[in-house]
């Protein structure tokens, strides 16, 4: 088994439940200050995000936004646990409108880190 760690260049599936489009999302990161993989440093701890764009016919997008907790429990880096490949979350939001009457739809969609953004790493 590998354990594939996540650097700045991860790539993300976002899978919504239900009929809305996913927008863009704004990362929080938690990076390395230290350790790299590609040139690029280490996603650590968690991941969060702020979501905009996010679309359904009819509706205003409110807000959205939710976060990836690290599943590593053994291998640290600078003190934190990094966040590696298959590691997951939900982000969550709201749409609302305000005729023919005012109705809330709540949304969620499912976000994986299915690339690390990893070839090879080097530990000293």
């Amino acid at each position: 088994m590998s354990l594939e760690l996540v650097n700045e260049d991860f790539v993300m599936t976002k899978t919504p439940n239900g009929s809305w489009v996913i927008g863009t999302p704004t990362y929080i990161k938690q990076l390395s200050t230290k350790s790299k993989l590609n040139s690029k440093f280490i996603l650590r701890d968690v991941l969060s995000w702020t979501m905009a764009g996010c679309t359904l016919t009819g509706y205003n997008f409110v807000s959205g936004g939710g976060s990836i907790n690290k599943t590593a429990m053994k291998v640290k880096c600078e003190g934190l646990f990094p966040l590696r490949k298959t590691d997951n979350g939900q982000c969550n939001g709201s749409f609302t409108r305000s005729s023919p009457a005012p109705t809330t739809v709540n949304c969620n969609c499912n976000f994986n880190i299915t690339n690390a953004g990893q070839i090879k790493v080097k530990c000293e």
